[in-house]
């Protein structure tokens, strides 16, 4: 019964760029850091990161059991990979994850998902890592899922799943396009519908004229494995399919994590990933029931 299972996620670092990763199109032979594990409390999972002044700052949505919503939390490395710090840096009334982070005309940003607000918030370092401020000017009025931001070919491209209908959270995928970060951005509409691979889940990788785009596979569970989406024809204004399918992303054979992973961002010289684990027991129906309660 799906009441008695829970989906527990662990974060890494992976020692190989993302480049690396994309060409062999795998994880195999890549050694990793994991994240600190949060046991019974919750879980890390959606990592991001970016380098600063010699140190890697991970951003990822740490989920407390126990309030059923997620906030930000940063970990900050040294070039040994050794955790200096962890705290929370973004939290709000609503669940917040993937909190994706990106350097623009010398400032720092994070766009991460907070659906339930009913809008996507994009927000600026004011004190990096620590203090964020909202980038009023910014307007995406839909609460887009997973929204990954992208410049490339002179514009900034968003690729998103919508919210609404609750079936489309796993299958659908949108890009929107503005001339500026803040917008005003343009909804190209439904660009493809397949549970096996149109969710975003991570950075781009741009080779050439095309784009790489790591989506989930949530055919058989949600965040069941990544593939890598091909697409082409951004300098023509719409992009085109390429290739069909997106073609799979080869994962390592982990024994305390089988059954998954949903985000591979590039950091850098690093890549970060998370994994995971089906969680079964009289546990996870407790949370799931607190967390209708709270509801």
């Amino acid at each position: 019964m799906q009441l008695f299972k829970m989906d527990y996620w662990r974060s890494a670092i992976l020692h190989a760029p993302f480049e690396q990763i994309f060409h062999q199109n795998s994880l195999d032979d890549v050694d990793m850091t994991f994240l600190p594990s949060c046991g019974q409390e919750g879980f890390l999972a959606d990592p991001f990161g970016l380098w600063q002044d010699g140190k890697l700052y991970v951003f990822a949505e740490f989920y407390d059991y126990k309030k059923s919503k997620g906030v930000i939390d940063v970990l900050i490395y040294d070039q040994t990979f050794t955790l200096l710090e962890r705290r929370t840096v973004l939290k709000e009334k609503w669940h917040l994850s993937y909190p994706y982070v990106f350097r623009y005309e010398g400032a720092i940003y994070m766009l991460p998902e907070g659906y339930k607000s009913g809008r996507l918030t994009l927000y600026k370092a004011r004190s990096f890592p620590y203090e964020w401020e909202k980038v009023s000017a910014f307007m995406f009025p839909i609460g887009a899922i997973d929204a990954t931001p992208l410049y490339h070919a002179g514009r900034w491209w968003l690729f998103w799943t919508p919210p609404e209908p609750k079936s489309c959270r796993q299958s659908t995928l949108h890009i929107a396009l503005a001339e500026e970060l803040t917008g005003p951005w343009c909804d190209l509409g439904r660009f493809l519908i397949d549970k096996s691979g149109a969710r975003p889940g991570g950075t781009p990788f741009v080779e050439g004229e095309d784009v790489f785009l790591p989506v989930q596979d949530c055919s058989v569970t949600y965040g069941g494995g990544l593939r890598l989406l091909q697409l082409s024809g951004f300098n023509k204004g719409r992009p085109s399919l390429c290739g069909g399918e997106a073609v799979p992303l080869h994962t390592p054979e982990l024994r305390e994590y089988p059954d998954g992973m949903h985000t591979l961002s590039a950091a850098g010289p690093v890549t970060l990933v998370d994994f995971k684990k089906i969680r079964c027991g009289v546990r996870p129906a407790i949370l799931k029931l607190r967390k209708t309660f709270l509801k």
